[in-house]
């Protein structure tokens, strides 16, 4: 179904108003004909009571006519301003009506001048419909009522018995005055009615425009909204790929590095091993000849030749050495099969994948995990000095935290890589936690060149970095920052100067902070 246009809007809201403003005068001449035929009769109680015949006294026909004629004027009118208060015949037959009281009101009075000022009153009142066609009703009842009563009973309506018979063209002459101006009145008010009307429209259409111009927008921010939601489900699934991506990339590259460090226990182990081994042969040599010993000895004929030969097997052996060297080389082994160990189990924490949810973790040991894989970047060009503090456990994702923590200490040997290049030197890593408070604080202090004044600002941009093309992807240090700020709502800030850089990384010990809170 079409919209309605301005002309037919304007139309039903001009009939509206005037609707309401015919129920509302309808209401007023409701109550009015009551006054007025509540006040017929008291007019008629006080002007004329009783009339005589000699000295009998009965009820005077202005009461009765006050009484049952008023009664009968607003019968069916009353009737009609109650059911049908906005029919145009209402409106017709109040008018009617109004200007039979008038008529009524200057018969009761004796045709006194002054009543004849109702008339007037009563034309101005029926002009509250706002329609002049009512105005032509009401003027035809009183010249009728004037020309009927100036003829028939001349003294009800000029108070006189003998007026002139165009008096009722006076009166009427007078109504027909006030007509005009009355039904100026009425078009000048349906013509403002009108223009509200027109106003009414045009903001009805405004209202319209715009509330269509709303869901239009709504629509396009509910599928701008939609598409951003999907847009930040993807750049979250590609941060985590990212991260992920980082870690296996930290892996590879410190995977030479691991295999070294494994590679040195594994050949104490198996050093250890065949010395173990070659050790038990000469034993097995040894103990093959005391038993020939122990054989002849039990057959009750001891041998000297296999006495001699035991002899001889354990000069070969060099049993002292053995007793002395074969411990060693076991604990040489135990010792790098730990260290194996170690390094395995560090591998494995740094690259266990984390839960959605936070879990409780114990960041000392995390972070030595972290730098035992690490150790292949640092330990030739940087002495790794420690200084873990008590700590409680913290509420974080590990894996992630483990991330943020290699990626500044490999960040920290490449600065000091740059410093102690061509020297025997080396620089110092020191790492160092504390507890502040609610928080836990891990700083990670390298002596490096510090970062050049113009950079500092971009450190955690991604993928810029100032390393040389193939040596750093960019990636570390944003990555960290969003683990720490972004998804541990901690704090990552650094100090920098010619002596080296040094990285403070405040963690919430619930998991979040006061400020996040």
């Amino acid at each position: 179904m079409s919209a309605p246009t301005s002309n037919q809007l304007r139309d039903t809201l001009l009939a509206r108003n005037l609707g309401a403003v015919h129920r509302r005068t309808s209401q007023i001449f409701f109550w009015l004909f009551l006054v007025q035929w509540a006040l017929a009769i008291v007019l008629a109680l006080v002007i004329s009571p009783a009339t005589w015949s000699g000295a009998v006294s009965s009820i005077h026909p202005h009461v009765l006519v006050a009484v049952f004629l008023g009664g009968a004027i607003n019968a069916l009118p009353l009737l009609l301003l109650k059911l049908r208060p906005e029919w145009w015949l209402t409106r017709h037959l109040v008018a009617v009506t109004q200007m039979l009281w008038s008529g009524l009101l200057i018969h009761i009075t004796g045709g006194r001048i002054e009543t004849h000022f109702h008339i007037f009153g009563s034309l101005a009142f029926v002009a509250f419909y706002r329609d002049w066609k009512l105005l032509p009703t009401a003027t035809i009842v009183v010249a009728v009522d004037h020309l009927a009563r100036g003829l028939l009973w001349p003294e009800s309506v000029y108070g006189i018995e003998n007026p002139e018979w165009w008096r009722f063209l006076e009166h009427a002459a007078w109504v027909a005055f006030e007509d005009v101006v009355l039904v100026l009145g009425c078009w000048r008010s349906l013509a403002e009615m009108r223009v509200v009307a027109d106003r009414e429209a045009a903001l009805a259409h405004l209202n319209t425009d715009i509330e269509a111009q709303v869901r239009q927008r709504t629509a396009e921010l509910t599928t701008a909204n939609a598409a951003l939601a999907k847009q930040m489900r993807l750049l979250l699934e590609m941060e985590s790929e990212l991260r992920q991506a980082q870690k296996l990339e930290s892996v590879g590259r410190l995977a030479s590095g691991v295999a070294h460090e494994i590679n040195t226990p594994v050949q104490f182990v198996n050093d250890s091993i065949h010395f173990v081994r070659d050790s038990m042969e000469d034993l097995h040599g040894v103990f093959e000849k005391l038993g020939a010993v122990q054989r002849s000895v039990l057959a009750g004929v001891p041998s000297k030749d296999a006495a001699d030969d035991a002899a001889l097997a354990e000069e070969s052996a060099d049993l002292d050495y053995l007793w002395e060297h074969v411990p060693k080389a076991l604990n040489r082994a135990i010792d790098g099969l730990g260290r194996v160990a170690v390094i395995v189990r560090s591998m494995k924490e740094f690259a266990h994948p984390d839960s959605k949810e936070m879990t409780t973790t114990d960041l000392n040991r995390a972070i030595e995990s972290t730098l035992t894989i690490a150790s292949n970047e640092y330990k030739y060009v940087a002495e790794l000095e420690t200084d873990l503090g008590e700590l409680p456990p913290i509420l974080c994702h590990p894996g992630d935290l483990n991330q943020a923590v290699l990626n500044i200490v490999v960040n920290a040997a490449h600065a000091i890589a740059d410093v102690v290049r061509n020297t025997d030197d080396k620089g110092r890593i020191h790492v160092r936690t504390s507890v502040d408070g609610d928080d836990v604080v891990l700083s990670i202090a390298d002596s490096g060149r510090g970062i050049p004044e113009a950079l500092r600002e971009r450190i955690f941009d991604p993928f810029f970095t100032t390393k040389e093309v193939g040596k750093g992807t960019g990636q570390g240090l944003a990555i960290a920052r969003s683990v720490i700020v972004d998804k541990h709502h901690g704090q990552l800030t650094f100090e920098t100067g010619p002596q080296g850089t040094t990285f403070y990384i405040r963690l919430p010990i619930r998991g979040v902070s006061a400020q996040a809170a």
